[in-house]
């Protein structure tokens, strides 16, 4: 935390130190993005420089001694800079988005939030401007406790002019969130006088509360997304059967347990895919949020980017509240704020041993050396967390030094802190559908961790037997876990067989043009489909910026049929995600590509697990292959989140050998075909790269597995 006067000496006398600083601090050490603080914060103090400022803090803040961005209370989110002070009423806080972009042949997006910048689809800055004072207004401690005022805008620090930015369709929003640039008449007097007409005076009192601002829920917020999410005339979560069953059952240990001033409980919620977890903790969460009985904020934590992206968007759309994706908790934000890879590294060099093995040891010294928690002991009253079995445990035997993205291993679990955090945690989790290398927690260590905080007894619910995909078909379910042996021998439930006018279409095709021909009659009968496949084929276009332009060789998928006597090419990219943007393909939102054709690019299992579409078309690529039994053939695999698993497997492969290492990646391979074959609820259509695999599934599909 600095006041104006502070950070404006800084950087007209120690610019090049202030950027050291940030860089060390960040972790950030390119030279592009040194050059972005070398641009914009110069041009920032002039603007705060103005008579009209001088006194007010601004929080350009502190992750580790000082960084560049304010980090929002249990959020991956960071604001680039925040004045605080008082309005003319009340404790008043301005964010500000620094840009500093060549905005030189920028045109409208099709969206209010979003630009075509450099020839890609982005976020328009006032957009995430406005994204972070919602998230401000609903859930920062400090803003909610204190009433206070909240505004945002972006400062263009690269450019002079950007008209198009504030035309049709983004008017009404840069109204509100305005744009200013680095022309004169901003930054002499627009800018300035926009941030005095919102910081009356100096407010030292609120900037010190929110520069240590938890995660709080503002209660009428939360309420209108409770009631849209409960609403039976519009929500897009009904709930049905066992999953009702369950939802009452929850609720009971949920209500024992907060009636008993100090106690926790843990309850586990296990099922199958298509079982309706997801369904029922949207329904838990909306109503325990109802329940006047309950003190304190209650939220849903996803374990994935994909699967954060898409709760956020499914609450938005259910309440048509922007800020509605701030009840939504990345599980990497349950670690305490300062446990960073700089902070392990900086104790290492003190000559302290900071090891995974010692995480409790870890923990309990950054708390004497003054650390804090993001996410306080027993902040949240209740934490529903969904798709529990992808959540990291680095302690898991075998695990350490797994690769993760966010968490840092020396903490310890991610399921430990979630219930640190919380009095009452809730896992609903399939361990069948685990299957990254980081990916690690299990029933049995979640019981574990429950003990250590005097958790006599860990409730159990079972989904198992309820199905709401797949045509409500369990004999399916049951069929395909026969069929990758998840379960063993044969039992009376498998006798499934494929069959025309059957509750689940099930079809294998003969090429890959036959899966747009049939998806592509399903989608103009008003179905949802989607493409999706295992993770076969590099992802080579991940960072491009207009994937669909490219020529079909250049696609990640390029396979050449024959049909007719003719030899045909199929072309596709991997789902295209900006930013780990990944609800562009799984709720393909307007604006977007998917948006106007479904079938232009393929997901893979990591992406829509957890989601479902009416039909599904899978390209089964050869690396899980029927030998006589499921082999696993390493040079076809090119899933990221394997990699240790991957490289153990590729060297025993070379070898000639088959070891434990070739056994785990058929195991994992099995998982991921049984997460793809598990997403449909009225069809799926199959195509095969190999054929012996295709003989053998399709064998299976009319006589069973007897």
């Amino acid at each position: 935390m600095l006041e104006v006067t502070d950070f404006c000496s800084r950087v007209r006398d120690r610019l090049d130190s202030l950027v050291d600083d940030l860089q060390w601090e960040t972790g950030r050490q390119g030279s592009a993005e040194a050059q972005a603080w070398i641009n914009s914060l110069p041009r920032l103090a002039g603007v705060l420089e103005h008579d009209l400022l001088k006194g007010f803090h601004l929080h350009i803040e502190d992750r580790g001694s000082l960084s560049l961005e304010y980090r929002l209370p249990a959020s991956g989110s960071w604001i680039d800079a925040v004045v605080l002070g008082h309005g003319l009423e009340r404790p008043s806080a301005v964010v500000i988005e620094l840009k500093d972009w060549d905005t030189a042949g920028d045109s409208a997006g099709p969206r209010p939030g979003l630009i075509q910048h450099k020839g890609q689809l982005v976020l328009h800055p006032s957009e995430q401007a406005r994204g972070y004072v919602d998230y401000c207004r609903g859930f920062h401690s400090a803003v909610v406790e204190d009433q206070a005022d909240v505004f945002g805008c972006a400062f263009m620090t690269g450019t002079q002019a950007v008209p198009v930015y504030s035309q049709p369709p983004h008017d009404e929003l840069t109204s509100e969130f305005p744009v200013f640039t680095m022309r004169r008449s901003d930054v002499a007097d627009r800018f300035p006088a926009y941030l005095a007409s919102r910081l009356s005076r100096p407010n030292p009192q609120f900037a010190a509360r929110f520069e240590k601002g938890t995660y709080v829920q503002d209660r009428s917020l939360v309420l209108q997304i409770a009631r849209s999410v409960d609403d039976p005339g519009s929500t897009p979560f009904v709930l049905l059967d066992r999953q009702r069953e369950g939802y009452e059952h929850c609720l009971e240990h949920i209500e024992q347990v907060l009636e008993k001033e100090g106690e926790k409980a843990v309850v586990i919620i296990e099922g199958p895919p298509g079982s309706g977890k997801s369904v029922l903790a949207a329904h838990l969460w909306a109503r325990l949020i109802e329940d006047e009985r309950i003190d304190g904020s209650v939220v849903l934590t996803s374990t994935s980017s994909s699967q954060k992206h898409n709760w956020k968007a499914l609450f938005q759309n259910a309440s048509h509240l922007p800020a509605a994706e701030g009840v939504v908790v990345a599980s990497n934000q349950y670690k305490p704020s300062g446990f960073t890879p700089v902070w392990v590294k900086r104790e290492r060099e003190k000559g302290r041993e900071i090891e995974v093995a010692s995480w409790r040891q870890n923990l309990a010294h950054y708390y004497e050396s003054g650390g804090v928690n993001s996410s306080p002991d027993n902040s949240y009253a209740v934490s529903i967390v969904d798709e529990a079995h992808a959540l990291i445990d680095p302690t898991a035997p075998g695990k350490e030094g797994v690769p993760t993205s966010g968490w840092v291993h020396h903490a310890g679990p991610q399921a430990w802190h979630i219930m640190r955090s919380s009095r009452v945690s809730l896992f609903l989790m399939d361990s069948e559908q685990s299957y990254r290398d980081n990916e690690t927690t299990t029933r049995a260590r979640i019981e574990e961790f429950a003990s250590e905080f005097g958790v006599a007894k860990v409730h159990r619910i079972s989904l198992a037997g309820a199905q709401f995909r797949c045509g409500g078909s369990v004999e399916y379910m049951d069929w395909l876990d026969v069929l990758f042996g998840f379960s063993p021998g044969t039992h009376p439930s498998t006798s499934w067989r494929a069959q025309e006018g059957g509750p689940f279409e099930f079809q294998i095709v003969d090429d890959p043009g036959r899966l747009d021909e049939q998806l592509g009659e399903k989608y103009g009968q008003g179905s949802s489909v989607r493409l999706l496949a295992s993770y076969a084929r590099k992802w080579a276009t991940k960072k491009e910026a207009a994937p669909h332009a490219l020529s079909p060789a250049s696609k990640d998928f390029f396979l050449r049929y024959e049909r007719e006597g003719l030899t045909r090419t199929w072309a596709r990219i991997w789902n295209y995600a900006p930013n780990e943007n990944y609800t562009l393909f799984v709720q393909a939102p307007e604006g977007s590509r998917m948006a106007e054709d479904p079938l232009c690019e393929v997901g893979c299992p990591y992406v829509v697990r957890g989601f479902d579409y009416d039909y599904v078309g899978i390209l089964w690529m050869s690396d899980l292959v029927w030998r006589g039994r499921w082999a696993a053939q390493p040079e076809h695999v090119f899933e990221t989140g394997w990699k240790s698993t991957l490289a153990a497997a590729k060297k025993e492969h070379r070898k000639g050998t088959e070891g434990p290492a070739l056994d785990e990646l058929v195991e994992r391979l099995k998982r991921a075909f049984r997460v793809l074959l598990s997403r449909a609820i009225r069809g799926a259509f199959i195509w095969f790269e190999d054929e012996e695999t295709r003989r053998y599934v399709e064998s299976k599909l009319h006589r069973g597995l007897t």
